[in-house]
């Protein structure tokens, strides 16, 4: 098969290389490659050519949502069901063949009640609860939302960084990746703080400064309003472009 035969190309957007893909290669890279001319990291998959592509040649591009898939709906016929008429002439009565005790009728009948009463009380009882501890359930909402965050409390004392990573971005060559995990030390729920990141690079040096607000990584209203739960591990990834060298290291604060 010759390489216009083999249907799948790309070309550097940097210094307009033109490679043939592998699908395996293309695979083990998720789409993100590396220009072995000019060394600008690039996702291949945003300049994709059916053939090898000259200078003036534009790359695919989609038109929108992919197709679906026409599938065979699955129906499960109905299942017959048989019933036998019960007589007119039979009588309650006549269903229950053992013989009833003096007044044990009245006695199953006045405890019965009562009894049947406590047991649906209490699963009731339980399913409450049950939804309660269900993050996200219409009555941990409810319940949740009388408790009001405490602004008194420093964040820097009751949050706590669990784990924190920093990479390069994927497919920008002045961009990075943090992903951190944050934890409430404190026993009642706090205001989502606003987190100062600090970049520095080999030297030390500050390369730069960014302060997120709560509402940059939070986008649940009602979630804001709570604030961070007691206990509760708050996961986030976030992108910051950096415009100059590459960061050596990062450093958090809270406010």
């Amino acid at each position: 098969m010759t390489a216009e035969q083999a249907g799948m190309f790309t070309r550097c957007p940097g210094c307009q290389a033109v490679y043939e893909l592998r699908a395996r290669l293309l695979a083990e890279a998720a789409g993100v490659v590396r220009c072995g001319s000019c060394g600008k990291t690039f996702n291949s998959l945003s300049e994709l050519f059916e053939h090898r592509p000259d200078q003036s040649d534009e790359a695919l591009r989609g038109e929108g949502m992919p197709p679906l898939l026409e599938h065979v709906e699955l129906r499960q016929a109905e299942l017959p069901v048989a019933f036998e008429p019960v007589p007119d002439e039979i009588e309650t009565d006549d269903l229950f063949t053992e013989p009833t005790p003096p007044g044990g009728d009245s006695i199953v009948r006045r405890h019965f009640w009562p009894a049947l009463s406590a047991v649906l009380l209490v699963l009731l009882l339980i399913q409450l609860w049950a939804l309660w501890q269900t993050p996200g359930s219409p009555i941990a909402r409810w319940l949740g939302s009388s408790v009001q965050p405490d602004a008194a409390l420093d964040p820097n004392q009751t949050v706590q960084i669990v784990s924190r990573d920093m990479h390069p971005h994927p497919s920008l060559d002045d961009a990075v990746i943090v992903s951190t995990s944050l934890r409430n030390q404190a026993e009642t729920a706090i205001p989502f703080p606003v987190i100062e990141f600090r970049f520095y690079d080999a030297s030390q040096q500050v390369l730069g400064v960014r302060r997120v607000t709560p509402e940059e990584y939070i986008q649940d209203r009602e979630a804001l309003e709570r604030g961070l739960a007691a206990g509760r591990i708050m996961p986030l990834v976030l992108e910051f472009v950096i415009g100059t060298s590459d960061p050596a290291g990062f450093q958090m604060r809270f406010h």
